[in-house]
Parts: structure tokens; C-alpha cells; sequence
């Protein structure tokens, strides 16, 4: 059975969402990353112009709920571990 993964990718300005900068190439190298580890990708959630440093993350409050509604072990994957928080 493969491990399900799930992908989390934030952009921190409103420039970068604009002109397309950062959240397809974070969400590319996640999903090669899977792929080579044999990894099902089942959902990508996406924090577009949020900094790092903000508590409140729309798409990382629902990250953590919908793991809480898996009955298995599912793998996170961010690109880099800024992604997940500043400072």
C-alpha cells in the first residue's frame, strides 16, 4: 500500500502570487520528491501571500483539521521547512 502524502506550499507577498512565483515550483518539488518515494499525493493545500511568522495560516488550519480526520499515517511535505514557519 503507498503512503499517502499531503503538500503544503506558501508564498509570503502578494507579488509572488501575482506573478506566479514560488507556489508551482514548491508544489513540483514536493511532488517529484513523492513520486521518487513511491508517495500518493491526496491533496495540496496552498497559503498564497502569508508570511511565515502569522499564526493565523488559512491553508495550514485546514491542513491540520483534515489530518485529523485521517485514520492513517499521512506524510507532509513542505519544500522547505520556512514554509512552515518563521522565527
Amino acid at each position: 500500500m503507498n503512503t499517502c502524502a499531503v503538500i503544503y506550499c506558501r508564498v509570503s507577498s502578494q507579488k509572488q502570487v501575482i506573478e506566479g512565483n514560488g507556489l508551482e515550483s514548491q508544489q513540483h518539488r514536493c511532488q517529484s520528491f513523492a513520486n521518487a518515494k513511491g508517495y500518493h499525493v491526496i491533496k495540496v493545500f496552498h497559503d498564497e501571500g502569508v508570511s511565515g511568522g502569522k499564526l493565523h495560516r488559512p491553508a495550514m488550519e485546514q491542513l491540520v483539521e483534515y489530518l485529523k480526520t485521517r485514520n492513517d499515517r499521512t506524510c507532509v511535505l513542505v519544500d522547505d521547512y520556512k514554509r512552515l514557519a518563521r522565527d
